[in-house]
């Protein structure tokens, strides 16, 4: 016999203070009567006088003690396994979707969803099997298959909002895959979307009551005359007619506000004109509070720098096209002669060619160079061999030196530049800055190498080319929570560290490959800084909350089907039984008091 509450169990130290209670009981002064006729009892009384013969032949003392320690058992719960331990199988499924972010009277629906779920995970037979599974952006197993409930409650109570969206339906594979292991499980959603559970033997628990809620959806600026023109999408997701207040900020500053009058349903688009562009980022906001907060707020980053633009002048190399056309923030333009060159790019790229004069304003980079010129000189043509790689912040993410090269120009390295590629003693290519003039040098055909065939020309052309333009560090500005933000290491990048709307500082390894920043479960600013010995690369992304996730009406699709599986197969419980055997020997306590 095992017992499902033994907390309960400590009940029996009332037991000791039941026979105190008898032990204690007053005892009968003599006195002088004028009747013999309660002399009997009298007598008795003072037989039982003494400590413990009070006890002898008094029923109702163990009636009492009975009726006690049933209650006591009773509230322990026991229970017995009947034939075989077949334990219960449950799996959980916790939505952590941006909805679930909404507050329902004073806490979140998540909030809510996990203490349900803690009161589910308490309520389960001993030995259960317990599956964990969180979904937001992407579906995780918490837990799996733990028969320990204290791991599985702190496994719950760890669970944090994402402010993602999701889709709570796209764990089912997932849930099958789990159950089709057990005889015997049930599944129970804790969501405030609609699921279709399909063949699953499972239920869905609600904790959304529908609540009104005023979104911002989009934002979006472009350059005017006079400034910026600010552009906001707002929609009212609730069953009433309201009015807002939308204002617009750049960075701390209040530049603009408006008052807006909203029907039930209704999306409606505001426009700000003449803003000022002098900020790194703006935002609007609505000042009225809901249910929803996180989407009240919502962020743009105001354009940090153009594209850069490449000139290519190439009959044809395919590999360097591909590489460079990798390259998100830049803008490539290609020709087949030197002729006529004007300085309106930010890289000029010669391919087999040199011009008699170079762009005196923009980087240069010359691969197998055809000539000398005034910045450094060429030789002939000379036979080649195994490369090496010199450690440089350009060949920093460079690890496989197993490349050959078979013909090279025979270059000469000026004073201001530094070597990135040899053969034997021969320097293959080199790279420096000349009177604030980048310059990268390549000294032989793509064609006579294998380097293009392998994964670490990517990286050089990447590398090499970030070198001689400023590039911008980010493919992107705008995200959602919950994204992953891809970050492009500049060369010679020693740390990068991201600042997250807390002003939380967490640190990213530089080491190749950068792995995404994931954690943006919290809509704001993030800034991200790449430091370079001592200075400092600042980069501005904005995380926003989903639109698709403003919707916190009731969803009435919400479904459940529950077969006949139980969940308590082969356990016995005595506790029912015992409260009927306390509430008999209750009554036959109430008949032998009256009688006596």
């Amino acid at each position: 016999m095992k017992f499902f509450s033994t907390s309960a169990l400590w009940f029996l130290l009332l037991i000791p203070i039941l026979i105190i209670m008898y032990l204690l009981k007053q005892k009968f002064e003599e006195r002088e009567i004028s009747s013999l006729y309660l002399w009997q009892q009298v007598l008795m009384d003072t037989e039982a006088a003494t400590p413990f013969q009070r006890l002898r032949k008094n029923l109702l003392f163990f009636l009492q003690l009975l009726v006690l320690l049933l209650i006591i058992f009773s509230l322990a719960n026991p229970f017995i396994f009947w034939k075989s331990k077949n334990y219960a199988n449950i799996v959980i499924v916790i939505d952590t979707s941006g909805s679930m972010s909404a507050i329902e009277s004073k806490e979140t629906r998540l909030e809510e969803g996990k203490k349900k779920a803690e009161a589910t995970v308490n309520s389960l037979v001993p030995g259960s099997k317990i599956t964990l599974i969180t979904s937001g952006k992407d579906s995780r197993v918490e837990v799996s298959g733990s028969t320990d409930k204290k791991d599985v409650i702190n496994k719950i109570e760890e669970i944090k909002h994402t402010n993602s969206e999701g889709n709570i339906e796209d764990t089912y594979s997932l849930v099958k895959a789990i159950c089709n292991q057990y005889q015997n499980y049930k599944v129970i959603y804790f969501t405030d979307k609609a699921v279709n559970i399909k063949d699953l033997n499972g239920e869905v628990v609600n904790v959304a009551t529908g609540r009104n809620n005023v979104s911002l959806e989009y934002i979006a600026h472009t350059q005017a005359e006079k400034g910026l023109k600010v552009m906001f999408r707002v929609t009212n997701h609730g069953n009433e007619d309201c009015s807002i207040e939308l204002c617009l900020y750049g960075e701390s500053k209040l530049l603009g506000l408006k008052d807006v009058n909203m029907k039930k349903g209704e999306t409606q688009t505001i426009y700000f004109d003449n803003v000022a562009e002098n900020n790194r980022y703006i935002y609007g906001e609505i000042s009225q509070k809901d249910a929803l907060m996180e989407d009240n707020t919502i962020y743009s980053i105001v354009k940090q720098k153009d594209a850069k633009k490449i000139l290519l002048v190439t009959t044809q190399n395919v590999f360097l096209e591909k590489a460079i056309t990798t390259l998100k923030d830049v803008e490539l333009f290609k020709a087949t002669k030197v002729d006529d060159i004007k300085n309106d790019f930010d890289l000029y790229i010669f391919d087999g060619t040199t011009p008699k004069k170079l762009p005196e304003k923009g980087s240069i980079l010359i691969i197998n160079p055809n000539m000398s010129n005034e910045l450094f000189k060429v030789g002939e043509e000379v036979t080649g061999g195994n490369a090496s790689v010199i450690s440089n912040g350009i060949t920093k993410y460079m690890g496989n030196n197993n490349f050959v090269i078979s013909k090279l120009r025979n270059l000469e390295t000026p004073f201001w530049g530094n070597v990135l590629l040899k053969v034997g003693e021969k320097e293959a290519s080199f790279a420096g800055e000349q009177k604030g003039q980048k310059v990268g040098v390549i000294g032989f055909d793509f064609h006579n190498t294998d380097l293009p065939l392998t994964t670490e020309f990517p990286i050089f052309i990447n590398n090499l080319i970030s070198y001689l333009i400023e590039r911008d560090t980010l493919t992107n500005t705008q995200y959602n929570c919950g994204d992953s933000v891809d970050i492009i290491p500049l060369p010679q990048t020693e740390k990068i560290n991201v600042i997250t709307p807390d002003k939380n500082k967490i640190d990213i390894s530089s080491k190749y490959p950068v792995k995404p920043f994931e954690a943006t479960t919290k809509p704001g600013i993030y800034e991200i800084k790449q430091v370079i010995g001592e200075k400092e690369d600042s980069k501005l992304i904005a995380v926003n909350f989903p639109s698709s996730e403003s919707d916190i009406r009731v969803d009435k699709g919400i479904t459940s089907k529950t077969q006949a599986n139980t969940l308590n197969r082969g356990v016995i419980s005595f506790n029912y039984l015992l409260l009927i055997f306390a509430l008999l020997f209750i009554i036959i306590e109430w008949l032998v008091y009256v009688r006596s």
